[in-house]
């Protein structure tokens, strides 16, 4: 363990934290030697052939030394059709490497990426861990070569947080609020929507320029920092609030812009808002995006001041945690993750069983191409999560909530730490939050990749650190999940919204979308305003694709949707009016929406939709390791497809896979034999 003994000293000899310590030593040493492997296993007292079993499970985790430098190319639908294949070959023709390699020198590592879960600013590269969007073939030398993007800026020094005080819930969150009011003197703020989607365009750059000018003509304003409105086609965008409260959305606001921008601010001249990028926010029904733009995710005064953990506060007040659970439930809460399984079921079970500890599990882990909703609400507003969250522990009897994130959203995992670190300060999180009888500790985990962590079982196992696998049901997780204890796992976006519904009332929600409420969308592929839209469901993919995304460029017709990524279907053109409903003709699904224009192949996306499951599978099942590897096989063989025999194994795949991942594997490919059976039948082109 020579070398290793500081970076693994800090973490506890249990099994549970291996996962934690292979990402420490791959962040230290870009990859994860032999040595560092026997390191592991000896500081955490595990055989070695188990942390080698674990380590070469998640595909973020690097066994192989790589170049100085490692790029990485989207290769997902939304950056195939905007050509990530065309700036991938230009960067092996520059780099004079193919991709999936590394140059002889040891200078560069060129990979392809299945997906860069920023898919409104394809095409993507990802250079050393940070991302680079709307890359064309000519930046190939600026990739390789060039400075590192700018990450974002961090935020500002925490709170002192509001002073000690004793009472009820009620009248420490009053304290509380208090302490967060709104300082009387108002300033002209202007804030950089800095999100994974702005950060790769340039926002940080022009949250600098912003700064740097502002101080240099000495004006009195204010330079911060809003997560992104959704309006990701704007970035970088601004939003600027004048002393009176006025505000106004600014796109593409890039650090030569602002000069000009500083001299009308320095004037009194406020410039007027963007039409198209008012338009688009005006559209949707932002409810659980309402302050995605407009707060800082790092303050937590502002959340406050915005609404934040009244919710939790008044439920504790009360002292009946089956109050929450009745709410949830009257308002028919549906799981957003994709099964739309009601939430407060899930907690009534837990706090049925009466064990000693109950778990909650908040799954961030979001590793579906095409879907990036979730980082989205994350990074733009973790503090209404975090609610959520601690309602929904509340509500189910848990003590403890692991806030599961996934590897490489690095933006998403730091602001919810700081998230936490704030709220435990301000007595919202530990022991007897508010002074009352509820204690609940959250903890921060990281993923490393793997579709399969989206089957709630096999994220389970990957937190008691183990390979992601499926366990077989029953007993389900709200029996017996993390160490046979009862276990809620809930995703980002159901959270969400439970501090509104609770603070608000179920009929308000029920109020909204024929009973089902709203529902987050990631709008990319061929459209003109790709981004997060949220909307009512029951809505249509007509108002969403081209109303709000503006359709395909130039104003060609749609040759198809893809709906909800590898796990999703391919919509044809004919069923965009459907309304978007659970368990209706066109189901919203996880809320991936990428549009295909007229050049594009419905074969190819098929099959790099199937590659994908195929790579992915945990391996576990037969139907899913072995027929979704012949399904590509005969994908890719020549002439028409053999839609029979194909559409034959599917059904074996989709009925006899162990998990829900497994049976929704061979949907894309059902859906094109269904819907595009004339596109199946020609010859792959070997690209999008």
């Amino acid at each position: 363990m020579t070398g290793y003994a500081s970076l693994l000293g800090p973490f506890p000899r249990e099994r549970a934290w291996l996962l934690p310590a292979l990402h420490r030593v791959q962040h230290h040493d870009r990859w994860i030697s032999p040595e560092a492997l026997i390191a592991v296993a000896e500081h955490l007292r595990i055989p070695r052939s188990e942390v080698y079993g674990v380590a070469t499970h998640y595909p973020e985790l690097r066994l192989e030394e790589p170049g100085t430098r490692i790029v990485r190319v989207c290769t997902g639908v939304a950056c195939r059709v905007r050509g990530s294949l065309d700036v991938l070959h230009a960067l092996e023709r520059e780099a004079g490497i193919a991709a999936d390699s590394t140059a002889a020198d040891g200078s560069l590592t060129l990979e392809h990426l299945d997906c860069a879960f920023n898919c409104a600013m394809a095409p993507m590269v990802e250079v050393e861990g940070r991302y680079l969007g709307r890359v064309e073939r000519r930046d190939a030398p600026r990739v390789l070569r060039g400075p590192l993007p700018r990450t974002a800026p961090p935020p500002g020094a925490p709170a002192i947080g509001p002073p000690a005080s004793d009472g009820l819930p009620a009248q420490r969150f009053a304290a509380i609020a208090a302490w967060a009011r709104l300082p009387a003197r108002r300033l002209t703020r202007l804030r950089v929507a800095i999100g994974s989607c702005g950060l790769a365009v340039g926002a940080a750059e022009t949250f600098e320029a912003l700064a740097r000018e502002a101080q240099q003509r000495g004006l009195d304003v204010e330079v911060g920092v809003t997560g992104c409105s959704g309006a990701c086609w704007a970035a970088p965008s601004v939003h600027l609030e004048s002393p009176d409260g006025a505000a106004r959305h600014l796109a593409g606001v890039t650090a030569g812009r602002v000069p000009p921008l500083i001299e009308a601010v320095a004037n009194g001249a406020f410039p007027a808002e963007d039409r198209a990028l008012a338009d688009f926010l005006a559209g949707q029904r932002r409810e659980l995006t309402a302050r995605c733009g407009a707060v800082d995710p790092g303050d937590i005064a502002e959340a406050i001041r915005a609404g934040s953990y009244a919710a939790l506060a008044s439920a504790l007040a009360e002292g009946r945690p089956e109050r929450v659970i009745d709410e949830v439930k009257a308002a028919r809460l549906a799981g957003r993750g994709g099964a739309y399984f009601p939430a407060a079921v899930k907690w009534e079970g837990a706090r049925a069983a009466r064990a000693p500890t109950t778990y909650l599990i908040v799954n961030g882990e979001e590793g579906e191409p095409g879907i990036f909703k979730d980082r989205h609400l994350m990074e733009g507003d973790p503090h209404r999560l975090l609610e959520g969250a601690l309602l929904a522990a509340y509500a189910a009897g848990a003590s403890r909530v692991f806030l599961y994130v996934h590897g490489e959203a690095n933006l998403s995992a730091a602001r919810l730490a700081r998230a936490v670190e704030d709220a435990r300060r301000a007595g919202l999180v530990g022991h007897g939050v508010l002074g009352s009888d509820f204690s609940v500790e959250v903890e921060l985990r990281r993923g490393a990749g793997g579709f399969i962590l989206g089957e709630e079982t096999a994220l389970m196992e990957s937190i008691e650190g183990r390979r992601a696998m499926p366990r077989a049901k029953p007993p389900f997780p709200v029996e017996a999940g993390l160490w046979g204890r009862p276990t809620v796992i809930n995703n980002v976006e159901t959270l969400v919204a439970v501090p509104l519904i609770v603070g608000r009332g179920a009929s308000w929600w029920t109020g909204l979308g024929g009973g089902h409420g709203v529902k987050c969308f990631g709008v990319s592929g061929e459209v003109a305003r790709p981004g997060i839209v949220e909307m009512e469901l029951g809505t249509s993919l007509r108002a969403i694709a081209v109303g709000l995304g503006g359709g395909v460029p130039g104003g060609a017709p749609v040759k198809a949707v893809v709906l909800g990524g590898p796990s999703g279907v391919l919509v044809h053109p004919r069923q965009l009016d459907e309304p978007l409903v659970p368990g209706g003709p066109v189901n919203p699904g996880t809320g991936g929406i990428a549009v295909l224009g007229p050049a594009a192949s419905v074969r190819d996306v098929a099959r790099v939709l199937l590659d994908f499951n195929t790579r992915e599978s945990c391996g576990k099942c037969t139907p899913c390791r072995e027929g979704t590897a012949r399904l590509r096989d005969l994908l890719d063989g020549p002439g028409p497809v053999p839609s029979g025999p194909v559409a034959a194994l599917a059904e074996v795949v989709r009925l006899a896979s162990l998990c829900g991942l497994g049976q929704a594997a061979p949907l894309s490919l059902l859906s094109s034999l269904r819907e595009f059976p004339g596109a199946l039948g020609e010859s792959g082109s070997g690209h999008v």
